[in-house]
């Protein structure tokens, strides 16, 4: 007698494509990425008021350290926060923020690499810093250069009325 075995049943696991995961889809919203920017902003603010904390900024002698010192000094954080906040009211009046927003992470990713060469900065005391801002200015991009159209729920952009209507 031979024994016959039943074929068993694969298990497949559902895969989303990444279009459709439910996190990708929330990080590529507009009104997302500003609150996002806006928070990072917030916490880059508060290093300015906790400069003898391990976490913010660690004074050791002439060398900034922490692990988020590479958000220190930087008095832009209050205004930026402010801007993208307002931004966030609404993401498609607002778009070329993004762009001042572009230009904010690249300057950050620069400063930080730029004083841990010198020697002003740690490396822990970057690393964050420039992850945090590495991420962001990859979801602002995405705002920037994604097609976006009606079949997302935006509304087509409006169209002038035919010469002599007003």
């Amino acid at each position: 007698m031979a024994d016959t075995e039943a074929p068993q049943p694969q298990l497949e696991t559902p895969t989303q494509p990444p279009g459709e995961n439910p996190l990708w889809v929330a990080l590529g919203q507009p009104r997302i990425v500003f609150i996002l920017l806006a928070a990072w902003a917030i916490i880059g603010a508060l290093t300015e008021f906790f400069t003898s904390s391990g976490l913010f900024v660690d004074l050791k002698g002439r060398e900034l350290d922490g692990a988020l010192g590479g958000r220190a000094l930087g008095w832009e954080a209050v205004p930026l926060a402010l801007l993208y906040l307002y931004a966030s009211r609404d993401p498609d009046r607002y778009r070329r923020v993004f762009w001042l927003a572009l230009v904010e992470q690249a300057a950050a990713i620069v400063a930080n690499v730029y004083h841990w060469g010198a020697g002003d900065f740690s490396f822990e005391s970057i690393v964050i810093p420039v992850i945090v801002a590495g991420g962001l200015g990859v979801l602002v991009f995405l705002q920037i250069f994604q097609p976006r159209g009606p079949e997302e729920g935006r509304a087509p952009p409006p169209v002038a009325p035919p010469a002599g209507q007003v």
